[in-house]
């Protein structure tokens, strides 16, 4: 299980988060598929064609669709929605697998961190009435994110258990979880065996020694 991986790269307009999440400039590889026929999810690697020489497609089988093609994804409370889809794979036995499971996690962690990662900057604001707008949104945000809080902890401390049982985890990623949890001597003590020092490792350390929990950009 490889962390950070995504932010070695150098992209316009990229935008890398603590928690590993990037966004703009690089696709996501989205492994999980949804049948266009029955809505139901679907592993894509457990969904190859067999070697057979004999096997000809078929026209008429439906597209392969993902969960951002389906019809609540614009709904108001699609990120709510979100965070229940994926906890709703890992309460139906849809992870089969470590690596299965560890992947559904990290998409749960991405969508209760949304929640309050886009939270708006103030250099939109031009007036006094789009900046009570976004004040009231922060407060909304920050209060939704509260009631996921208990199931991000749970979400965060399976990881790290998953993380480890994989073998020589990431230990900058590992203090993140940490760090995320609230365990700021844990993430401390995790950063201080970092051997390289970068600029992600500085920012983590900063927000960990302020005691600060939340998902930051980087």
């Amino acid at each position: 299980m490889s962390a950070y991986d995504l932010m070695s790269y150098t992209v316009h307009d990229a935008e890398s988060w603590s928690d590993g999440k990037t966004g703009f400039g690089i696709p996501s590889v989205d492994r999980i598929g949804i049948c266009a026929v029955c809505r139901l999810p679907f592993w894509k690697d457990d969904a190859k064609l067999p070697d057979d020489p004999d096997w000809q497609p078929h026209e008429d089988l439906a597209s392969v669709m993902d969960m951002y093609d389906l019809e609540w994804r614009f709904d108001d409370d699609r990120d709510v929605k979100t965070i229940d889809y994926f906890k709703g794979l890992l309460e139906d036995g849809f992870t089969d697998t470590d690596d299965k499971e560890f992947y559904v996690r990290t998409q749960l962690w991405w969508a209760i961190n949304d929640l309050t990662r886009y939270r708006g900057g103030y250099r939109s604001v031009r007036n006094l009435r789009m900046l009570n707008a976004l004040l009231n949104h922060r407060r909304e945000s920050k209060k939704l994110f509260n009631t996921y809080r208990d199931l991000l902890h749970d979400n965060i401390e399976r990881l790290i258990f998953l993380f480890i049982k994989g073998g020589e985890p990431d230990l900058l990623y590992l203090a993140e979880m940490y760090r995320e949890t609230g365990d700021f001597s844990k993430a401390l003590e995790i950063l201080d065996k970092v051997e390289r020092h970068d600029r992600t490792w500085r920012k983590i350390k900063k927000m960990t020694r302020r005691k600060d929990s939340r998902v930051f950009k980087l």
